[in-house]
């Protein structure tokens, strides 16, 4: 079985508001569907590097020091292939955010706890909240200085 290696970055403001992005109603996979800015690590790079570069291509931001945070992991039978997903979470400081209309239509800053009730999510973003909330690891965080 392949593996895929996939990154994504949850931002969050000195709001405790966490920035999720609307995947392209032409996307291939999940259009329409809310996400965190991310995707495949390349070849020779390090995760931290990928969420990085992600975050730069998707939303044309330089941040620092995104800490890793949680992991999902799932098996597209169709694919013959097994998906890791490290989730990365960063402080967002200042900077405008411009996203990559070729991928994503539209963002948000928005209340996690509210956000499953509200917005189509993509699979692993939903755990990843109840993660979030569960443990207040945003409080947690937030103490942090990026």
């Amino acid at each position: 079985m392949d593996k895929g290696l996939i990154v994504h970055t949850l931002i969050y403001n000195k709001a405790g508001e966490i920035l999720i992005i609307k995947r392209s109603k032409n996307e291939e996979v999940l259009p329409n569907y809310w996400d965190l800015p991310g995707g495949t690590l390349e070849d020779g790079e390090s995760p931290k590097e990928g969420a990085l570069r992600e975050i730069k291509e998707e939303i044309k931001l330089t941040l620092k020091k995104p800490e890793l945070f949680y992991f999902h992991s799932n098996v597209d039978k169709k694919k013959n292939k097994q998906f890791i997903t490290l989730l990365f979470i960063a402080r967002y400081n200042k900077g405008t955010i411009k996203l990559n209309l070729n991928d994503h239509s539209e963002f948000k800053w928005i209340n996690p706890k509210e956000t499953m009730k509200t917005f189509k999510l993509v699979p692993y973003l939903e755990n990843c909240l109840k993660f979030l909330n569960k443990e207040t690891c945003l409080e947690n965080f937030k103490k942090i200085k990026n």
